[in-house]
């Protein structure tokens, strides 16, 4: 059972302290009175918390002020409560506000009656809209009780005078016909096949076979809002979804861009840069979709945006494409750049289109942020410091999975907040000033740094790469997710891959490695070096023939 999950016909639960905690936030916050009526789930979790502490006076007021301001507080904490393995096997990672005011005013502009955020989380959409028109009818769904109470509390405090929040599965909503414009609008959760029951995924198929479609049960649970939005939809209603981009060119997103080129009526499709990091607590890519539903135009704005920071107006920007070449176009993304990525007579795309290849951190001073565990433990580091791969050879001997061990270096890696002064980092703030004193915060790489320890050590990469040796780069499957310094290179997948897709890419790298000889750039003595867009070119197999050669090494996977 999850943190909260709610089993069946239970009217009671037992909540950890910080879920209790928010719960009762919620409530003294509006949650019960307003968004009509508690599902059961709702009422076994506001039972459940009954017995946690009343928030005090002072912390009501700062959230609502928050709230008032434009912020999400509670969705901030829900982020907390909740730990980050259940919201991804859920799907629940909340958008930024740099990307829901663009999407929410582009869905305004056609002056909707009604307003559906799908897959609500804590109600950013929807707080969006009832800032801007507070009488608007809002319905708001989510499956997570703890989602929707703090979404009935977050709508009462943005001024929404006219909502309904509904605890319950999106693709089986029933929706009260209207005579107005519906617009839809969200993130729908990304949760992969592998963790969709089989009952999910034949509601799904005979969503698309009575849309006409044949769907693959492989497709994600955010084709499958897709696919209820445009059962629930009439002719002129309008939506605009922000989802992971790996639709745009998998086959099983054939579904997708058929309806979209077709009845969803695409209008224009936004594809932010998967270097930009579009969610700041997941690694993936993003497309927004906006659509007419039942709209014929022959024509479909494709934009690509280098930064989230540039979104801007949805109704700017971006070159129009036919529909009917979008129809005949097996896969989406070269065409936001006027650019194909052709497979070759091997069925072989660049490395690129799967992953984007970075460079480790550097530290400017491995002697000081480089250490074994026992000088970690020693120097009474050891809950500062995180594994690190610091060497070539590491990967180069690691036949195809490298991970971490007794012989293990660790890395110092410090968050920007933390609070030196408090008496527990008195052992910290020694070998800082120890370092002070030697003179390491002059040095250039910690002198450009604010604070000059914070290394900013990015995310740990699944796949790790050499990139400089007499022979070609090996590969490695990074499964204790250990940081990497700049001498190794880091591959992150632009789209979702399972770790068997992961494992078969290794292997085939690893396999032909030789071939890749001469493709970096050759010093004197034979030494080579690949840059990350060098090694990107290399030629690896597409999406399908890399799910394939996944099926046919399955039980060889790394535990």
């Amino acid at each position: 059972m999850s943190l909260y999950q709610i089993p069946l016909g239970a009217t009671e639960i037992v909540v950890p302290p910080s879920v209790t905690r928010l719960v009762r936030l919620a409530v003294a916050l509006g949650a019960v009175a307003h968004g009509g009526p508690l599902s059961p789930a709702e009422e076994a979790l506001l039972a459940g918390a009954l017995a946690g502490p009343l928030p005090s006076a002072t912390e009501l007021s700062a959230v609502r002020r928050a709230v008032r301001e434009g912020h999400d507080p509670l969705g901030e904490e829900l982020t907390l409560a909740v730990p980050i393995a259940q919201r991804r096997r859920t799907g629940a990672f909340y958008t930024p506000p740099g990307i829901v005011l663009p999407m929410v005013r582009w869905v305004l502009r056609r002056d909707p009656e009604r307003v559906v955020d799908a897959g609500c989380g804590s109600g950013r959409f929807a707080m969006a809209v009832a800032r801007e028109r507070p009488d608007l009818m809002i319905v708001a769904v989510d499956s997570d009780p703890l989602a929707t109470l703090v979404a009935r509390a977050n709508l009462h405090l943005a001024g929404a005078r006219r909502f309904r929040v509904v605890q319950g599965d999106y693709t089986s909503l029933d929706l009260e016909p209207i005579r107005g414009r519906t617009g839809f609008v969200g993130n729908p959760p990304y949760v992969r096949h592998h963790q969709l029951s089989p009952e999910q995924k034949e509601r799904a198929v005979d969503m698309a076979r009575r849309l006409g479609l044949n769907l693959s049960r492989l497709s994600g649970l955010h084709v499958h809002f897709f696919l209820a939005t445009a059962l629930l939809g009439r002719p002129g209603d309008v939506g605009c979804f922000v989802t992971s981009a790996e639709w745009l060119d998998v086959h099983y997103g054939a579904a997708l861009r058929d309806l979209l080129a077709g009845w969803l009526g695409a209008d224009a499709l936004h594809w932010i840069s998967p270097e930009s990091a579009p969610f700041e607590d997941a690694m993936t890519t993003a497309v927004i979709t906006c659509f007419h539903i039942g709209d014929g135009s022959p024509t479909v704005r494709c934009r690509y945006i280098r930064n989230r920071g540039e979104l801007g107006d949805l109704d700017v920007g971006g070159t129009a494409l036919s529909r009917a070449a979008l129809r005949r176009t097996p896969r989406w993304t070269p065409l936001f750049r006027g650019q194909g990525i052709q497979e070759d007579g091997k069925g072989l795309v660049p490395l690129g289109t799967l992953v984007r290849v970075s460079r480790g951190v550097a530290t400017g001073a491995n002697s000081f942020f480089v250490m074994t565990k026992e000088e970690a433990r020693l120097r009474g580091l050891s809950r500062y410091v995180r594994p690190v791969i610091s060497k070539a050879e590491e990967v180069l001997q690691a036949e195809g999975v490298i991970r971490d061990g007794p012989s293990r270096k660790e890395l110092l890696d410090l968050p920007a907040s933390l609070a030196l002064d408090l008496p527990e980092h008195g052992r910290l703030r020694e070998y800082l000033e120890q370092a002070e004193r030697q003179g390491i915060p002059s040095r250039y790489l910690c002198a450009h740094r604010r604070p000059w320890w914070r290394l900013g050590a990015p995310a740990a990469p699944p796949v790790v790469g050499t990139y400089m040796a007499r022979q070609g780069p090996a590969f490695a499957l990074n499964v204790d997710g250990m940081a990497i310094l700049n001498v190794i290179h880091g591959l992150y997948p632009r789209q979702p891959l399972s770790p068997g897709e992961l494992a078969a890419l290794v292997r085939y790298l690893n396999a032909e490695r030789h071939s890749f000889r001469g493709a970096g750039r050759t010093y004197h003595g034979g030494l080579e070096k690949f840059e990350p867009r060098e090694m990107e070119a290399l030629r690896v197999p597409g999406p399908e023939r890399l799910r394939e050669l996944a099926e046919e090494g399955r039980g060889g996977e790394p535990a």
